[in-house]
């Protein structure tokens, strides 16, 4: 018996992501016959086969993705090794989601940081609801994204950032008293975004909570325009409390004192896990220092 090696581990695991061993020679910069003979070499390893055939292309087989998982587990770690080892250069494109609330706040100076760190990486920005942005990672339409009370799939790997406060917020000229219970606040208009987005869970939780339901929805599809429709005065809603701080129309809307208060959000970092994590954790490490010099999740200690 032979011993398996990295290029065969990278033959499957760019055939397993892509679907095909055209796609995956082409991926690897070597020619179609080379990746058939590694994977025929693997396969000689293993007590079952990996991958079968599927339309055009080919897919992994049940016991292929148990093994897909030790794979990438082996991989990352070379990856990891082979970065200490030179540095390491971020460069191409990469796709980045970021929840609105969360980008209303920090895109401004993610956008220069990771130009500064990164001259030669091109971020292609993304800003929907987390429930979007799940959905696009899944898909395979996005590299990274930060996301808030992700509902989570197999295919992701979430990392936590930090607890994000929620606010009720509306505008000022709005008649609502310190301490608004939620019976107070079924007399409102409630602007949310449509489930299953954070935004309206939150804000169907909180009513049933206290075994209310909240008034008329005003539902839109955008964070950033439900903001501007409370600053407007046509209702209230739910939004992250640093971006009511940060919003651009400061003094058309403000945070609603609420008993009780609304629960913390969680916002995660995530992307596939079969991701290629060299270059997604190089922008992790970006949006963790980012955070930390806003203090978006509050003080140090």
């Amino acid at each position: 018996m032979g011993r398996i090696t990295i290029s065969q581990l990278e033959a499957f695991y760019w055939v397993a992501e892509l679907g095909s061993v055209h796609r995956a020679a082409s991926r690897l910069n070597v020619t179609q016959p080379t990746v058939s003979l590694r994977l025929r070499q693997l396969e000689t390893e293993l007590a079952a086969p990996v991958l079968e055939p599927h339309g055009r292309g080919v897919r992994v087989t049940h016991s292929g993705h148990a093994f897909l998982a030790k794979a990438k587990l082996v991989l990352d770690a070379y990856a990891h090794l082979h970065s200490a080892a030179s540095p390491s250069v971020i460069s191409g494109a990469l796709r980045i989601g970021l929840a609105e609330g969360f980008a209303v706040a920090c895109l401004p100076h993610l956008v220069p940081a990771l130009a500064s760190e990164y001259p030669l990486l091109r971020p292609e920005w993304t800003v929907t609801t987390s429930s979007a942005l799940e959905q696009d990672l899944v898909d395979g339409n996005l590299d990274l994204a930060v996301v808030v009370d992700p509902v989570g799939d197999r295919a992701l790997r979430l990392v936590p950032l930090g607890p994000q406060p929620n606010v009720w917020a509306g505008s000022p000229t709005l008649s609502v008293r310190a301490g608004a219970s939620p019976r107070e606040l079924s007399h409102f208009t409630v602007i949310t975004t449509p489930p299953p987005t954070p935004m309206y869970r939150n804000t169907i939780a909180w009513f049933a909570a206290a075994e209310q339901k909240p008034g008329p929805l005003c539902v839109c599809t955008s964070v950033n325009a439900a903001a501007q429709l409370a600053g407007a005065g046509i209702g209230i809603g739910i939004f992250p409390k640093r971006m009511i701080e940060a919003y651009h129309l400061a003094g058309t809307i403000a945070a609603i004192a609420t008993d009780p208060p609304l629960p913390v959000g969680r916002v995660h970092m995530a992307d596939r896990v079969t991701a290629d994590q060299s270059r997604t954790e190089a922008v992790m490490r970006i949006l963790e220092r980012v955070t930390r010099e806003l203090e978006y999740f509050g003080p140090p200690g």
